[in-house]
């Protein structure tokens, strides 16, 4: 039996040290996906100063083109997809990218086209492209809740904001 027990604690140290290293590993590569993109939570530099992007969606559209709104949209998928590949988690709504275009997807639709929304806007597409922002600011709050970071609702839309903190979590990779 006491073969059995120091082999048994063998084991659990050995996988302890495993873990130690992963997540480790993963805070390194997380950081530094960070440090690709020159992201500032929170806060869009403009000519004018900085602006404040908690107001609604449709003063963004206005005050933005659309072609500077797509190019930061496409950024901050490409580095949750970077960052979830590298903490393994699946998210709720799968997003993929479809020739230049990006797309979230819920998970349980039957149809394919119903299914899948936009994540960049055009001239015709403004209701699905709600509904797609809507869809990766419930990813990047699902990100945050499985690293310990706790959102409030009124605070889920600032997905920038919420990214930084997930990636600064202490619980991050575990």
């Amino acid at each position: 039996m006491t073969d059995c027990a120091r082999s048994i604690q063998l084991t659990r140290r050995n996988w302890n040290e495993n873990h130690r290293r992963t997540v480790a590993a993963r805070k390194v590569l997380v950081r530094e996906t960070i440090s690709l993109f020159d992201f500032k939570p929170g806060v869009v530099e403009d000519r004018s100063g900085d602006i404040d992007l908690r107001g609604r969606l449709t003063d963004v559209c206005i005050e933005y083109s659309k072609e500077e709104l797509n190019a930061a949209i496409g950024h901050l998928s490409h580095m949750l997809g970077l960052i979830v590949r590298y903490l393994g988690i699946k998210l709720p709504y799968p997003i993929f990218h479809k020739s230049v275009n990006i797309y979230v997807r819920c998970g349980t639709g039957k149809r394919r086209n119903i299914s899948k929304m936009p994540l960049f806007l055009d001239d015709k597409n403004f209701r699905r492209f709600t509904i797609g922002m809507a869809m990766l600011n419930y990813n990047i709050a699902y990100l945050c809740h499985t690293q310990g970071v706790e959102i409030s609702l009124s605070q889920v839309t600032n997905i920038l904001q919420a990214l930084m903190l997930c990636c600064r979590s202490p619980r991050l990779g575990m």
